[in-house]
């Protein structure tokens, strides 16, 4: 049984960066790393599909060639392709994000998460069609992936927003003078050995 304490005790820690020894930056970058890999994978995932899709094409008649099934099949085969690039393009704007300390490319990756997986979710409940000729193990595989990196996604939100917090942070001290001043401790003051009494 999980301790409501110990559960947000957890989340401070990840909040705070010290889960599995990452900072907040280094995990930005590894989520960064994550979604790159995933997405790589996703579109050899889907370049698959296509060759599968093709090669029925080619083996069924032409009445079955232009049935809607294959047209919404290549449909959403290509806007699927056209989603993950668009978020690998996302995750590079990311490590420049980084690099550059702008918190705002972190916090507007952070907007693309949500608005990449709600796309793919509608792109998999609306666009993919039931059908004989798809596989149901395609379709299984389809919707594990999905859950799996919505998981992992959720997970590596911990690392981008703290990350985003802290170069909210910085930015807003770098921009008000008067934050940015260090302040000088007091300078001790020696007393001579009368004051002193001894």
């Amino acid at each position: 049984m999980i301790n409501i304490r110990t559960f947000w005790t957890g989340i401070k820690r990840l909040l705070g960066g010290t889960i599995c020894g990452l900072s907040a930056k280094e995990g930005t970058i590894v989520a960064g790393m994550f979604t790159l890999i995933t997405s790589t994978l996703h579109i050899i995932f889907e370049s698959g599909n296509l060759r599968f899709y093709n090669t029925v094409v080619n083996l069924t008649s032409s009445e079955a060639v232009n049935s809607a099934f294959f047209k919404t099949l290549d449909l959403y085969c290509y806007m699927s392709i056209g989603l993950i690039s668009a978020g690998i393009i996302a995750v590079f704007v990311l490590f420049l994000s980084v690099w550059k300390e702008l918190f705002w490319g972190v916090g507007g990756y952070i907007i693309w998460i949500f608005l990449y997986e709600i796309a793919h979710i509608s792109l998999l409940v609306l666009s993919l069609p039931n059908s004989a000729y798809f596989p149901k193990s395609m379709y299984a595989l389809e919707c594990t992936g999905l859950v799996l990196r919505i998981l992992m996604q959720t997970y590596w939100l911990f690392f981008l927003t703290r990350h985003m917090m802290e170069l909210y942070r910085f930015n807003r001290r770098a921009e008000d003078p008067s934050k940015s001043k260090k302040k000088v401790p007091p300078k001790l003051k020696f007393g001579t050995v009368v004051e002193m009494g001894v």
